[in-house]
């Protein structure tokens, strides 16, 4: 006759509880420290704490300030609390059983942990997806969304209280799917599982839903009315010391479930109205349509028929106006526009990753391209410095040969001066008186002597100035070569004649012949076509 309690995930249910006095002392705390906030995060997070306190006993204050926190961190662009609202907004619509607005949230919420890579924070979201759809009794696509959780949760790494936490809620709701499935058994494992996890953690929400739960299984499914009440008098018992008036409306609807089947009419109207009293309160849906039901049977059971008609009549207005069947199918749309949404994200993710790709390979291109231009330019810039220093070089080799070639004729010129002179002293020496003779003599020998050594020195300054590696190599290929052979190759090497070989050296031109064919000899060119010239010239 009434709905199981699922459990919502990830979300703390509120530890302040009922509106006590010392209670309301706090709550009058919270609103006068928001009043005067001046910073925009400390008003979010006293929003948020506001609407937790408001959750266990006036949902509509709880989502006024869900939504207030809401405005304000979209305002903001503060993301987590963006999350931290929508995760209120959620439960809050959830228990007052507008699942639409309940789904658009925990889609939010998805979103957030699916950006964040945040496993957990997703399985979280996926158990609260299934709940929804068990409510709207779409079992079998809850369990599918419990078992997801279950899969992605079991791949991500976390701590024992936060992997207790979440069993508990998974058992919970996984319990409930098989308990509608007819698997009673199976059924009551899991609500075992998850009233010994709620009392490890000492988590009494958890074990008030666990106990109520266990309530409903034995007396409905297992028909076992003694150990129902136990169970839900412990339920009663653990809600009112948390003082959560959702939860505990649902342990009167339980109980008065309860004295229904054993036709304690009074006693479960007592609960009935009880639990709608609390509904009413705080404004849920879910509770008020339960205990209207329950009324509507009570009343027919104690022969009350105008009552019970009354009585349905609320019920059935309520239960039109959560509209399961239109929010089913909006929640689905919901989950294909998120799918949808999902994968385009993912679309565009990859598109953006190809053009990164395309882009880089073009920069990559364009700069390999660049190098390669620029090293084209260099090179054709070194080659045309390259050439350019070679004709520089060889128009320097030129004009030193040129100059050579010049100091050379200087030289040949100046050596036939001297042997004129010499020639002519000689002549006049004849005609001298002896004591004359001898000074005229010594003139001559110290103008030839003077004419030899200065003349090859100059030579062999000059010719060093221009073909500085000359002597170098050959000496490193022809180290038998004489000094006088060295000379000769010199001259050859500025491809002078005989006759100007002859004058430079003061010798007769046979001599400088003889001496060339030794030469030949002596460079192994003997009995060949090759130019002895031509040969000196390629060192």
């Amino acid at each position: 006759m009434s709905h199981r309690v699922l459990v919502l995930s990830f979300f703390l249910i509120s530890a302040f509880g009922s509106v006590t006095a010392q209670n309301q002392v706090k709550l009058d705390s919270l609103e006068l420290q928001l009043k005067n906030a001046k910073s925009d995060m400390v008003r979010m997070r006293l929003m948020i704490d506001l609407s937790t306190y408001y959750l266990s006993f006036d949902h509509i204050k709880a989502a006024r300030y869900a939504q207030k926190a809401k405005d304000l961190s979209t305002e903001k662009g503060n993301k987590q609390y963006q999350l931290k609202s929508d995760r209120m907004l959620a439960a809050v619509f959830f228990y007052m059983g507008d699942y639409k607005k309940a789904s658009i949230h925990f889609f939010n919420a998805m979103k957030y942990f699916e950006n964040a890579g945040d496993s957990i924070g997703k399985s979280y979201m996926l158990i609260n997806l299934g709940a929804v759809h068990d409510r709207l009794k779409e079992f079998d696509v809850a369990l599918s969304y419990y078992l997801k959780a279950q899969n992605l949760f079991n791949n991500a790494s976390t701590d024992k209280a936060t992997k207790a936490r979440f069993l508990t809620s998974l058992y919970n709701n996984i319990a409930g799917i098989y308990q509608t499935k007819g698997d009673f058994q199976s059924a009551l494992q899991y609500y075992e599982k998850t009233l010994s996890l709620a009392k490890e953690t000492s988590n009494k929400p958890l074990m008030g839903i666990a106990f109520n739960n266990l309530g409903k299984l034995y007396l409905t499914n297992l028909k076992k009315p003694d150990k129902s009440f136990e169970y839900l008098m412990e339920g009663l018992k653990v809600r009112t010391e948390v003082g959560n008036k959702n939860e505990i409306s649902k342990s009167y609807i339980q109980l008065s479930d309860y004295y229904y089947e054993q036709h304690k009419y009074v006693e479960a109207k007592q609960a009935a109205s009880q639990a709608l009293k609390l509904g009413k309160e705080i404004a849920s849906l879910e509770t008020q349509k339960d205990g209207y039901q329950s009324l509507a049977l009570i009343e027919e059971g104690s022969g009350n028929y105008k009552e019970s008609l009354t009585a349905f009549k609320q019920f059935k207005k309520i239960n039109d106006s959560i509209q399961s069947q239109v929010a089913g199918g909006e929640v689905t749309k919901l989950q294909l526009q998120y799918d949808f949404e999902k994968a385009d994200q993912q679309r565009i993710q990859e598109q953006e990753k190809t053009k990164a790709r395309y882009t880089l390979a073009i920069f990559v291109l364009a700069s390999g391209l660049t190098i390669a231009i620029l090293i084209v330019i260099a090179a054709r810039s070194r080659a045309k410095q390259t050439e350019l220093k070679q004709k520089n070089l060889a128009q320097d080799v030129e004009i030193k040969n040129k100059e050579l070639t010049t100091n050379v004729m200087y030289l040949i010129r100046k050596n036939e001066l001297i042997n004129n002179v010499a020639e002519r002293l000689l002549t006049i020496k004849q005609s001298l008186v002896p004591e004359n003779q001898k000074p005229v003599h010594d003139i001559i020998l110290d103008l030839q002597r003077e004419g030899d050594n200065d003349t090859w020195k100059e030579f062999e300054m000059r010719f060093n100035q221009v073909h500085s590696d000359f002597y170098a190599k050959l000496r490193s290929l022809y180290p038998s070569l004489s000094p006088a052979d060295e000379k000769l190759c010199a001259f050859l090497r500025l491809n002078m004649s005989s006759k100007e070989i002859a004058a430079i050296t003061q010798q007769n031109v046979k001599s400088v012949e003889v001496a060339r064919a030794r030469l030949r000899k002596k460079l192994n060119l003997t009995n060949t076509t090759s130019n002895l010239v031509t040969h000196l010239t390629s060192l």
